[in-house]
């Protein structure tokens, strides 16, 4: 498994993934179909701003996956986000390997930051389980209308 930093030629992967209704299920409980150009305009802004740092998840290479580091504003830590894209991949461990991966690989290149944050909806038990593997902790339950997340924290 590698982690590849993203490029415009990785852009077609996140139309299929982002449209895919069971992963959108998993990750935001929500389904409204995505344009290329709005994948394109999104990710452009990943390409270029200093608070995104995304990485594909390569297999044999195959990219089945993706990772991301997010500063939001007026927020203390980066939130990490991550996907397998490709459905085979799932429940095989490449989740928390790849995660694993990105966290240290995150903490080198940012000696300043000591925490990184990460949500899961609170019904998606396979995120979770990966994410304590990983060494995330639980720190509280994020209540919304439509869906509710656990947040948690993984600490240098």
């Amino acid at each position: 498994m590698t982690l590849v930093k993203l490029k415009k030629q990785h852009f077609p992967l996140f139309y299929k993934w982002w449209n895919n209704p069971v992963l959108r299920k998993l990750t935001s409980n929500k389904f409204k179909k995505i344009t290329n150009d709005e994948v394109g305009e999104i990710l452009n802004k990943h390409l270029y701003d200093k608070d995104y740092h995304d990485y594909v998840i390569v297999i044999d290479g195959v990219s089945i996956g993706h990772i991301l580091f997010h500063k939001k504003k007026n927020r203390k830590y980066f939130e990490a986000y991550i996907a397998i894209g490709e459905r085979k991949y799932w429940d095989k461990g490449i989740g928390t390997q790849s995660l694993v991966k990105a966290c240290n690989i995150f903490f080198r290149n940012k000696p300043n930051e000591d925490a990184i944050t990460i949500q899961a909806l609170v019904d998606n038990h396979r995120a979770i389980a990966c994410y304590k593997k990983v060494g995330f902790q639980k720190k509280r339950i994020i209540k919304c209308k439509e869906n509710s997340t656990v947040l948690m924290k993984l600490s240098k």
